[in-house]
């Protein structure tokens, strides 16, 4: 019932739409969840359709018309989009890589320097905005240690990778929930050593 009165009423939050419905305290804390995961969706829905229009007309699915975006019925945003055409969109998507240390010593090696390779950045004096003694922030770097694109992938793919990541010092809490978030992605859609997959940033 929540999810249908936030249709019907986009203005809400989903605290509101609680005290609207009237769900006891318990209840709330579980039906606010819900809402706070369907406004999500809501909100990402308009890029994931220019997404799956623009793969459409790529012609990476057979269709007459754009496929539509598949949200699942649990409480995770997380979409679908079936692609049944000749060409895999992969490539022209450019996606990362999983890197598993534990899968190997190459792996484990390659790990290392990108975590390397991101501290020097990071320890380095003409590094913008370095933390003081008492600001609690963590460096984080794009794309992530844990794939072939990090940090160190010059050292293992050729010089036309030099400088082709980021750092920025970001708040440690923030950074490091993120980190869990990404772990746990991982295992759970079994994500292994060197699959490929695709980050998608939306509003």
């Amino acid at each position: 019932m929540r999810p249908r009165l936030l249709a019907v009423r986009a203005t809400l939050t989903p605290a509101e739409a609680a005290a609207q419905l009237g769900y006891p305290a318990g209840q709330d804390r579980r039906a606010t969840a819900r809402a706070e995961t369907v406004l999500r969706a809501r909100h990402i829905a308009p890029y994931l359709d220019d997404v799956a229009a623009a793969l459409h007309r790529a012609g990476w699915s057979t269709t007459e018309a754009a496929p539509d975006v598949q949200f699942p019925g649990d409480d995770r945003v997380v979409a679908a989009l079936v692609l049944d055409g000749d060409q895999a969109p992969v490539q022209a998507l450019h996606p990362m890589h999983r890197l598993v240390p534990a899968a190997g010593a190459l792996e484990s090696t390659r790990y290392d320097a990108n975590r390397s390779a991101v501290t020097s950045t990071c320890n380095s004096p003409s590094m913008p905005g370095r933390p003081g003694p008492d600001d609690e922030l963590d460096c984080d770097e794009f794309p992530m240690a844990s794939t072939f694109e990090g940090a160190a992938r010059k050292d293992y793919e050729g010089s036309q990778y030099t400088d082709e990541f980021s750092v920025r010092y970001i708040d440690r809490v923030e950074n490091q929930e993120a980190g869990r978030r990404l772990g746990a992605w991982y295992d759970n859609d079994r994500i292994l050593n060197n699959d490929a997959f695709v980050l998608v940033v939306g509003s």
